[in-house]
C-alpha cells in the first residue's frame, strides 16, 4: 500500500490547560495530532477530561485519537460532539468486541484504527484487517511518553508490511532522531512521536525535523 510517509505528534497530558498550550506550538505545522486518551485502568496514566473545551479552542489541525482505556465503546460516546476528529484508534486488548467498537467508530469519523502492544500476537487483529484503515504498532509500554524502543516489534511489523491489501501501518512511541531510520527501514508509513516533539525547545521545527528524516 504505497502512501507518503507522515509523522504525526502525540499529546498526552492530564491537564486541559497543558494540552491546550502543548497543542498551540504545533497545530500550524502538523496537520494531523494525535490526543492520547486513557483512563487510569488500562494503563496506569490518565488523561484529562474536559473533551467538550477542545472545540472552544478553534484549532485548525485534525486529531487522531488513541484511546488507551479498557471500555472504548464507552470512551467513544464522550467524543461524539468534536470537531475535527478524522481517526479513532483503540487497543485489541481493550474490553468489548471488537466489531462493536469499530462500528461504533464508523459512526463518528471517517476512519478506524487497532493499536497492538508490544507483545500482542499480530494474530489478533488479522479478522479486521479489511474492516480497518490502520494497524498501529505500540514500540513502547504504553501509557507514558519517553520510553524506551523495543526493537524486537519490527520483526512483527515487517510481517505484517508484507501481507497483500493490508491496512496502513503505523508505530507509536520510542522514536528518536537516532533510530527512526530503523523503524522506516521496517516499512512504517506514519511515525507516531510524543515527548520527543511535542516536549522539545521548537516543537514545530522538531516537527519539521523528523519529516525530513523519513522523507
Amino acid at each position: 500500500m504505497p502512501t507518503k510517509k507522515i509523522v504525526i505528534p502525540s499529546i498526552l497530558e492530564n491537564d486541559f490547560t497543558q494540552f491546550a498550550a502543548r497543542l498551540k506550538t504545533i497545530e500550524n505545522t502538523a496537520p494531523v495530532v494525535e490526543i492520547d486518551v486513557m483512563d487510569g485502568l488500562f494503563v496506569s496514566n490518565k488523561s484529562f477530561e474536559d473533551v467538550e473545551k477542545i472545540n472552544s479552542l478553534n484549532s485548525p489541525t485534525q486529531f487522531q485519537l488513541h484511546l488507551m482505556v479498557e471500555n472504548p465503546v464507552q470512551e467513544i460516546q464522550k467524543w461524539k460532539d468534536t470537531k475535527n476528529i478524522s481517526r479513532i484508534i483503540f487497543q485489541i486488548e481493550s474490553q468489548g468486541d471488537p466489531q462493536e467498537c469499530i462500528n461504533a467508530i464508523r459512526g463518528l469519523c471517517s476512519q478506524v484504527g487497532i493499536c497492538i502492544k508490544p507483545e500482542t500476537p499480530l494474530s489478533t487483529v488479522e479478522p479486521y484487517l479489511n474492516l480497518i484503515d490502520m494497524v498501529m504498532f505500540m514500540l513502547v509500554t504504553p501509557g507514558q511518553q519517553g520510553g524506551q524502543l523495543i526493537p524486537e516489534v519490527g520483526e512483527k511489523i515487517k510481517e505484517f508490511v508484507a501481507l497483500k491489501n493490508r491496512p496502513l501501518c503505523a508505530t507509536d512511541g520510542g522514536i528518536t532522531k537516532e533510530n527512526i531510520a530503523l523503524v522506516k527501514s521496517w516499512g512504517v508509513e506514519i511515525f507516531g512521536i510524543g515527548s520527543k516533539i511535542i516536549k522539545s525547545d521548537n516543537p514545530a521545527q522538531t516537527f519539521q525535523e523528523f519529516t525530513k528524516l523519513i522523507s
